[in-house]
């Protein structure tokens, strides 16, 4: 039995190409690189895959300021928030203050 063939991530890549790129068929390559062609089915198959991380990568930049911008939103509620709690509480202060000396 001989020993098997490992192929470097360039060399799939180019029996990949003839595939994708060049319209061959997979049983043709297979053929010509003397390889089984359930072995470029895999590869296929990873690089489709692994391919979609290619799209799903985000871009720092605008989720940081996104981040930053609804940060700065929320700081701004909780500032409002703090008024009115403040301005109440005066107000109930000076209501406690008069109802008391009614007593």
């Amino acid at each position: 039995m001989g020993k098997r063939k490992r192929y470097t991530p360039e060399e799939k890549s180019k029996i990949l190409r003839e595939v994708l790129e060049d319209g061959k068929t997979i049983s043709d390559v297979a053929d010509k690189y003397e390889i089984h062609p359930n072995c470029i089915f895999n590869w296929r198959k990873q690089l489709l895959e692994e391919g979609k991380q290619t799209f799903r990568i985000k871009r720092p930049d605008i989720s940081r300021k996104a981040d930053e911008r609804r940060i700065a939103a929320l700081e701004e509620k909780i500032r409002q928030k703090d008024e009115v709690i403040a301005e109440l509480a005066e107000e109930l202060l000076v209501l406690k203050k008069k109802n008391h000396g009614l007593r």
